[in-house]
């Protein structure tokens, strides 16, 4: 298996802890993980992206026009990252309101997909904005559900539960929107 995922968000949104929960996630399937973080002012929210490669070379960053999924936890990181998809890959957008309409002809010539929840919104629901990047690694489900929910137990020290929670509930509206 080879995976190039970008994963990127603002200071203090979690994605820190995405990146670790999906590196763990392919670990414990036996898949060898790298990963890059940049961290641009990240403690006073700028911006922060993740390299996380699963399986594959040696580099430790992913080339533009060469990620499979972007999972951005903030809709302008998703607009300023989307040069790193290939095409035919896939972005998962914490959004309400969708990507720019001025996009949507630029992201169809390259066949890249655009899945938007507002997973702050639903985070919020269920009691603690912090689990938005929870209900965004169930929605955009890289790996099995199972192996998530694994690793939350593994890693998720504090707010394990509230954690599955939000991983289950942006896995059940990925499975809504599928239909």
């Amino acid at each position: 298996m080879e995976l190039k995922l970008i994963l990127t968000g603002l200071g203090g949104q979690g994605v820190v802890f995405l990146t670790r929960l999906l590196a763990t996630t392919a670990v414990s399937l036996g898949h060898p993980v790298m990963v890059s973080e940049t961290h641009g002012m990240s403690q006073r929210g700028g911006s922060v992206i993740s390299h996380l490669k699963v399986g594959g070379s040696e580099a430790p960053l992913i080339r533009r026009g060469t990620a499979d999924i972007l999972i951005a936890l903030e809709p302008h990181e998703a607009v300023r990252n989307l040069a790193f998809l290939r095409r035919g890959g896939i972005a998962f957008v914490n959004t309400a309101n969708g990507l720019p309409a001025a996009l949507h002809e630029h992201l169809a010539r390259l066949e890249i997909q655009h899945r938007c929840l507002p997973a702050s919104q639903l985070a919020v629901q269920l009691g603690s904005a912090a689990i938005a990047n929870s209900v965004m690694a169930g929605f955009a489900q890289p790996f099995p559900i199972e192996s998530l929910r694994q690793a939350i137990a593994e890693i998720a020290t504090r707010r394990q539960a509230l954690n599955l929670q939000a991983l289950d509930l942006g896995y059940q509206q990925s499975m809504e929107m599928d239909g």
